[in-house]
């Protein structure tokens, strides 16, 4: 998983995103959640604070910021609902 945080008055373009981290990334290497946050959550000393994202995990119904899977069929990052995260657990969909 990443946490972005956006520019103002910017949105997430899943498909261009995906090309770009195709280039960039080896597969193994890329990221197949993503996590969208007004701002970073910071330490007192200025450090992120990774333990608390990595046990929120990437549940929808426990995370408050909008979530992205990687779908590699359509060549994009697409919103992760409900139905999606479904596919996940039960192991209908691949990641």
């Amino acid at each position: 998983m990443a946490a972005l945080v956006l520019r103002p008055g910017c949105q997430l373009d899943g498909p261009a995103l995906y090309r770009h981290v195709e280039q960039l990334l080896p597969p193994y290497a890329r990221p197949r959640f993503l996590r969208l946050q007004e701002r970073l959550a910071m330490t007192e000393t200025f450090k992120q604070q990774k333990v608390r994202l990595a046990q929120e995990g990437f549940d929808p119904a426990r995370v408050p910021d909008p979530l992205f899977l990687l779908d590699e069929t359509t060549k994009a990052y697409v919103p992760l609902g409900p139905a999606l995260w479904e596919g996940v657990l039960d192991g209908r969909l691949r990641i």
